[in-house]
């Protein structure tokens, strides 16, 4: 099942890829800002499609000596690589955008029309391989592909228009509005990205309220430390150290540590750490 799975994933891969260099010729050939424009979204898309399926099997080796806590990072790194890449290749359209804006060119609708066309078909087609995916990371993969169908539903809808009304600038129009959506999301993946690299609290986590919890077990005295910080988005990572009461002896500490571990059970934590302090 799990093979299955994976070579869901590949086969979005190398679909989008195959069809991200059919597009980058196209756009190059109709002189189409707006294919350009996906080409570069498409071609960030088949990175993230790579990057989740090589890591798919490369978390399958686990911890090591050298890596504790596993390979999970290794896609985080690789997310903060293709958005940054994704950025700077937008700014790019959209400066070459408003110079055609400002000098415009009618594109070869008809390249357009059928890029379109066989985008909508492809990047379907890669939706439905991928919509069984149970994992947070198909769901995230699936959700994309299906931006990229909905993307070329838009340069569709212009190149019909273009058929019958001759408005070149239509195209950088479209290529400026795909960029600014892809360039929104880019934005938000970059901003948790750096959240979880620099070890903030998750979002969904209320640190002082989880405080409050721990110091109302009445066999706590204080807590020292309480650290919660992510491995990857999916991933938390507990460590706290409790100072129990005076009066309180060493075989009791197990009955704190189970009492701490039923407070943080809703975290979901890959790993909880509690160090009773003396």
């Amino acid at each position: 099942m799990a093979e299955r799975k994976d070579n869901q994933t590949k086969t979005a891969f190398f679909l989008n890829l195959t069809f991200t260099v059919l597009e980058l010729i196209g756009g190059i050939i109709s002189g189409s800002i707006a294919i350009l424009a996906d080409s570069l979204h498409d071609f960030a898309d088949s990175l993230s499609l790579g990057a989740g399926w090589y890591f798919e099997e490369k978390s399958k080796k686990g911890k090591t000596d050298t890596y504790t806590f596993g390979y999970a990072r290794f896609s985080l790194l690789g997310a903060v690589i293709n958005a940054i890449t994704l950025l700077l290749g937008s700014i790019f359209i959209v400066y070459k955008s408003i110079d055609r804006i400002l000098n415009p060119q009618m594109p070869d609708v008809y390249w357009m029309l059928g890029i379109s066309i066989a985008g909508i078909a492809l990047n379907g087609f890669a939706v439905w391989k991928l919509k069984s995916g149970k994992s947070m990371n198909k769901q995230v993969m699936t959700i994309h592909l299906l931006e990229d169908a909905l993307g070329w539903v838009a340069v569709l809808i212009a190149s019909i228009v273009l058929l019958f009304v001759e408005v070149p600038i239509l195209d950088p129009i479209l290529a400026i509005v795909i960029n600014l959506t892809v360039l929104f999301f880019v934005m938000k993946k970059l901003v948790k990205s750096f959240k979880i690299m620099m070890q903030r609290v998750p979002d969904n986590v209320n640190l002082p309220e989880l405080r409050q919890k721990i110091l109302c077990i009445d066999t706590v005295k204080n807590i020292k430390n309480l650290n919660i910080w992510s491995l990857t988005e999916e991933k938390l990572i507990v460590d706290l150290q409790v100072v129990p009461n005076d009066s309180l002896t060493i075989d009791k500490h197990e009955d704190i540590r189970r009492k701490v571990k039923d407070i943080l059970k809703d975290l979901n934590a890959e790993q909880v750490t509690i160090e009773i302090s003396t």
